[in-house]
């Protein structure tokens, strides 16, 4: 069952055009349109919460090396991902980039606090994070490759703040549209997006049609044979 996300992007049409679709819906709808495929690898995969639907707010972090920190690496960054955070609205979803490193945590409680007192709905990395049992009392959905408990300070620095970013294997934008579930997580366009939201919605129907033949009696391979839903 997908969960509403209206009460958080009625202000946001775009975006909330996705509400009812599942993520794979919208995949298989942006292959038949044509689109360069923007789903995270699956090692980033859902760690809290159910479902998740926002515009991308975006963070860059590298680890730091024996002769360069964040002074060397981008000095004027030493606090951004604080200034990133304190700029969530509702709907937003934090991107971390961090090279998938999941050997430390680039996302805790404090940074949870902060994102859900703003409206932010999740957190996606390719990275790890902890206080993970904090994060469904937020009610923030988090997709991550893993958790950790050591922590990320004084180990990664922040090159990107709120600009373009990779996130496991995919290049994310701010206010790109992000979308995710149990199967994982995908990236729309917004320059796209209607494009995309009819096309779901097609194959969405499709789907049912198809699940009905089945139901009258047909068979799998007749009702591939007749709808050709791909």
């Amino acid at each position: 069952m997908v969960a509403p996300a209206s009460h958080v992007l009625s202000a946001d049409p775009l975006a909330l055009a996705f509400d009812a679709f599942q993520p794979a819906t919208v995949s298989d709808a942006m292959f038949s349109l044509g689109l360069k495929d923007s789903a995270l690898d699956p090692t980033v995969r859902l760690v809290s919460g159910r479902r998740i639907l926002g515009r991308a707010r975006t963070v860059g972090r590298t680890p730091i090396t024996a002769n360069a920190g964040q002074a060397e690496l981008a000095k004027d960054y030493a606090f951004a991902i604080q200034q990133v955070i304190d700029g969530c609205k509702p709907g937003t979803v934090m991107v971390i980039a961090t090279q998938g490193i999941a050997s430390h945590a680039n996302w805790g409680g404090n940074m949870a606090h902060r994102a859900s007192h703003l409206g932010a709905v999740g957190l996606v990395t390719d990275g790890a994070l902890r206080d993970v049992e904090e994060m469904e009392g937020y009610g923030l959905t988090v997709f991550a490759q893993g958790t950790s408990v050591r922590a990320g300070q004084h180990r990664f620095a922040t090159t990107v703040a709120n600009g373009p970013v990779i996130c496991g294997g995919v290049y994310v934008r701010p206010d790109d549209i992000i979308l995710g579930d149990r199967d994982g997580v995908l990236v729309i366009p917004p320059e796209h997006a209607g494009d995309i939201a009819r096309k779901s919605a097609e194959l969405l129907g499709i789907e049912k049609e198809m699940q009905a033949f089945m139901d009258s009696g047909a068979s799998l391979y007749d009702a591939v044979q007749k709808y050709k839903v791909r």
